[in-house]
């Protein structure tokens, strides 16, 4: 079953915990997660003990379900190669030094310009800005600002740091967290952006009831051992042969942890008869407990406080954490091969699906491990050859993209959006690209929509949903090139052509063109909001409407005077006309013509609003379904409103 993430593609820049241990987490839930090292800047954890046949322990488990690649990124050719991974990947989660990843030439604007829906995360110990950003950030370090070490061991004792890492692997998991929920905002709008997570701020943001005793009084907090800060008794007490936890702090379990101990005393003494008064007397009280708690064993305790209903558990060390026989039983732990370290025991996921389970799948890979199958995959596309769907040519400085289904009207096929997609990347990463320019193969059509028969696999509105986002994803990457692009209008431009027509900064057509989303009257689907809001854009909101109700097609005339064509002229004259603009857009200045689309593009974007309901409402409906039968079957649909 594919996880949660399935799909997305996460590259990472990590050193030691907190980006590491973020991707793990996205690995974990189904994420691609390609971990990119050069021989000079290894991960450090690949050399910290202990070791089991010459690979370091840790790192096997902390780098579980990766993909292991070697770049120089101080190199021109290894730079090249992260930028073509970064372009294609969904994610990139970095925690260098502040600045790091700039004076490569590989921040969050230069990336983000060449694939605007990236999410770039950054972890650090301080943030990327302010007077500390600079200086290096561990883990203890954030511990010690944070004021966790203000509040961590024994009242009168000295700092004490807490027992794991918890600034990093907090910081890790908020990166997490904020990496899926910028995924979905990117799902929504098919905006990416940088994310800044800092170890500090992560650990304060763990002082939940320190910050309400200082907000309240002014009074900072302190240090209790194994005690709650404001409730009592909820600690760890000495028994005959250990340690035991009680959190015995409502009323029913005040009395159920006093009757379970024979204590009956204490709970019919005036002064224990709240948690507040207890915790006030918690010198006197924990004492007195302890008094009759080393009279039994940690196990005996367990067994009749459990039985009673009080909440406490043992004190337990790793031996015993990592063979507990609940944890075994919920199959916490699981296995895998390692050719050298044979047999490793990894850690579980906290996260359980009922549906996308979480992955389970390899050690941490050797260094570079992956690198030549992951290069290969990322090369530079070569251009494609006579007879393919899409033909991808470079003349010059143009780009040509060439839909080539004539005898299907180049209806799309989702392989054809995927080489859209990447042709736009290609655009802005080939310095020798001037400008895109998108045509039809044939007379008949530009596009004439997506291909029918794909959605004949469609079985719920979820599938309609998903597939709406992948075409958004596309149509915005094409609205997001930073060079103008151009749509060569011949024949059918509807549907799904239609959007990418409306997608390119400017279009030429001839009077043999028609424009048009028939789908009220052939399919009984419904176009996303981002599309909609891309019509609307060139011709306002009546006629958009006017399209989408009523299913008529627009002839080229009427089409130029609602303002949707830049050009129009007769067949004949249509590559003189493209050249034409071609030279118009070759004389101008590039970075004034970027600064132009990318202002519209932004504007245009405010326009966007959740639309997941709508599709879904529709792909999940009957007539959804009619509507495809009826299609491939070249018969008329009839709805029932259903």
């Amino acid at each position: 079953m594919a996880g949660s993430l399935d799909g997305i593609t996460v590259v990472e820049v990590g050193v030691f915990l907190a980006a590491p241990f973020a991707t793990a987490q996205l690995a974990d839930l189904g994420a691609r997660v390609i971990k990119v090292e050069s021989r000079e800047a290894r991960d450090p954890v690949r050399a910290t003990g202990p070791f089991v046949g010459g690979v370091s322990s840790t790192f096997l488990r902390l780098n579980r379900n990766k993909e292991a690649v070697e770049l120089n990124l101080k190199s021109e050719e290894g730079r090249a190669a992260f930028l073509r991974l970064a372009a294609a990947a969904d994610v990139v989660v970095e925690n260098l030094r502040p600045g790091a990843m700039r004076r490569l030439g590989l921040g969050p604007d230069e990336l983000l310009a060449a694939n605007p829906g990236l999410v770039y995360a950054s972890a650090s110990g301080w943030g990327q800005d302010g007077p500390l950003a600079d200086q290096p950030g561990l883990d203890i370090m954030a511990q010690a600002r944070s004021g966790l070490m203000s509040v961590t061991g024994e009242p009168g004792a000295g700092p004490a740091k807490v027992g794991v890492p918890i600034c990093d692997l907090t910081c890790g998991l908020y990166v997490a967290l904020a990496v899926t929920a910028a995924l979905r905002h990117r799902d929504r709008t098919g905006e990416g952006q940088h994310v800044d997570v800092s170890l500090l701020e992560s650990g304060v943001s763990l002082a939940v009831w320190e910050a309400g005793q200082y907000f309240a009084t002014g009074e900072p907090g302190e240090r209790h051992g194994t005690a709650h800060q404001s409730q009592a008794p909820y600690q760890a007490v000495e028994t005959a042969d250990g340690w035991i936890t009680v959190g015995a702090i409502t009323p029913n379990t005040w009395a159920a942890f006093t009757k379970a101990l024979g204590r009956e005393d204490l709970y019919d003494d005036p002064r224990y008869e709240s948690s507040t008064s207890r915790l006030e007397l918690r010198g006197e009280l924990i004492p007195d407990i302890e008094r009759t708690t080393r009279e039994r064993t940690t196990a005996e305790l367990v067994t009749t406080l459990v039985a009673a209903g009080v909440p406490c558990a043992p004190i337990s060390d790793h031996t015993e954490v990592f063979t507990d026989e609940h944890l075994n039983h919920r199959g916490f732990f699981w296995d895998t091969a390692h050719p050298d370290a044979g047999q490793v025991r990894q850690l579980g996921s906290p996260m359980r699906f009922s549906r996308t389970p979480t992955r389970r799948e390899t050690a941490g890979p050797d260094f570079g491990e992956h690198t030549e199958k992951v290069l290969a995959e990322f090369a530079p596309k070569p251009v494609s050859g006579p007879g393919d769907d899409l033909l991808v040519d470079l003349d010059d400085d143009v780009l040509t993209v060439t839909f080539n289904r004539p005898d299907s009207r180049n209806a799309l096929t989702f392989a054809m959006y995927e080489g859209l997609h990447a042709a736009c990347e290609r655009a802005d990463a080939d310095p020798d690209v001037r400008m895109l320019v998108l045509r039809g193969g044939g007379d008949k059509a530009f596009v004439a929509g997506t291909d029918i028969g794909q959605f004949a696999g469609f079985r719920t509105g979820q599938d309609g949903v998903d597939y709406e986002a992948s075409i958004a994803r596309v149509v915005d990457r094409l609205e997001a090139v930073r060079k103008p692009t151009v749509a060569v209008v011949r024949g059918a431009c509807t549907g799904g052509g239609l959007a990418l027509a409306a997608a390119c900064d400017l279009r030429v057509a001839d009077t043999s063109a028609r424009f048009g989303v028939p789908i009220a009257r052939t399919l009984g689907n419904c176009l996303s909001a981002n599309t909609i809001s891309l019509l609307i854009g060139h011709v306002g909101p009546g006629a958009t409407l006017d399209l989408l109700l009523r299913g008529r097609l627009l002839d080229a005339t009427t089409a130029e005077s609602a303002g949707l064509l830049t050009e129009l002229v007769p067949p004949e004259e249509l590559d003189d006309a493209v050249d034409r603009v071609l030279a118009d857009l070759r004389r101008g200045a590039p970075l004034t013509q970027w600064a132009a689309k990318e202002i519209a593009r932004r504007m245009r974007r405010r326009l966007l609003v959740p639309d997941e309901d709508v599709v879904s409402a529709v792909f999940g409906s009957e007539d959804f379904a009619v509507g495809v039968r009826s299609f491939l079957a070249k018969e008329k649909p009839d709805w029932t409103g259903r």
